[in-house]
């Protein structure tokens, strides 16, 4: 099996290297995503195979990647050399990363402490700013995870989000949500909420950035737009109608942005990418024309 060792504390980090002769795309999902639960994504089915390297992480905590109970265990800086330590492994000098929610937050790190290791960054549902664990969201997920730890078991915290989403969570999703080692995840989130600034240096960042954010996500949306009006060279997509796990699941109306960051590199920053091809994201087998279905503005933050 593919694991990376991560340099500073030895923790074993597995991904999968689908392989492909483009530019490599490393995915990293939510608090609890695996490598399967990230596969299943839309950005992830979109994206073509033959014109770039996909590559699927599981967080450490998370799927087959070790899984440590301490909560200084999930220290960013930690997190960062995690996502090194496979690009390492590749024998990868630079990459694109996309990540959402949790792994959005991780792909802030990783701009700000790894910026030499960065194609671009496509992050989803995040912001780089201390979080306030007394949101209604921040006290759902510690008092949910409190009682799976407690239990030994996610449905607590799967509940909760369903909960939270008023409507079923996807089958397949939640199947996977639940194979989670509760200790772990707790663990982790309370490092996150912990956590001070953890980008403090965007107008320094060279490379090109995509946010995208749920409209209704009042935990994340103001800081994500801020964040994108700092950094030189970011788009930033509001998501109209969806909150922090609508954009989550949903992620149809962002794809021909996502193509468009990631093509910069071999076609090009201007204005000609917003010419994405639509059909190469395999998006007509869903019926999705970028700026139907949702209310998608694309917003090219003001230097």
């Amino acid at each position: 099996m593919p694991y990376a060792r991560n340099s500073i504390d030895g923790t074993r980090v597995y991904f999968e290297d689908d392989g492909g002769g483009g530019a490599p795309v490393v995915f990293y999902g939510g608090l609890v995503d695996s490598v399967e639960a990230v596969r299943l994504s839309p950005i992830a089915q979109a994206l073509p195979a033959d014109q770039f390297c996909l590559v699927y992480v599981d967080h450490r905590g998370v799927g087959r990647s070790d899984k440590p109970h301490e909560r200084a265990a999930y220290a960013m800086r930690l997190r960062v050399a995690d996502a090194v330590s496979v690009l390492d492994a590749m024998g990868v000098r630079r990459a694109h990363f996309v990540g959402t929610s949790y792994g959005g937050r991780l792909c802030f790190g990783i701009g700000e402490h790894a910026p030499d290791r960065v194609l671009s960054l496509v992050i989803g549902g995040q912001q780089p700013n201390r979080m306030d664990p007394d949101t209604a969201l921040g006290r759902l997920i510690t008092e949910s995870l409190a009682a799976s730890r407690a239990g030994g078991t996610m449905e607590p915290f799967v509940d909760a989000l369903a909960k939270w989403a008023g409507a079923p969570l996807p089958a397949d999703k939640r199947a996977l949500w639940l194979d989670n080692d509760p200790a772990a995840i707790e663990a982790a989130s309370a490092a996150m909420l912990a956590e001070s600034d953890i980008a403090v240096n965007l107008r320094s960042w060279q490379f090109r950035c995509l946010l995208f954010v749920g409209a209704a996500d009042v935990d994340f949306f103001d800081g994500a737009q801020r964040a994108a009006r700092e950094i030189p060279n970011a788009e930033f997509v509001p998501l109209a109608g969806l909150d922090h796990i609508g954009a989550h699941l949903d992620q149809d109306p962002v794809l021909a942005a996502v193509l468009r960051t990631l093509d910069a590199d071999a076609q090009g920053d201007s204005d000609a990418q917003a010419d994405v091809d639509v059909w190469a994201l395999g998006l007509a087998a869903r019926g999705v024309v970028h700026g139907e279905e949702h209310s998608t503005k694309r917003t090219l933050m003001p230097r």
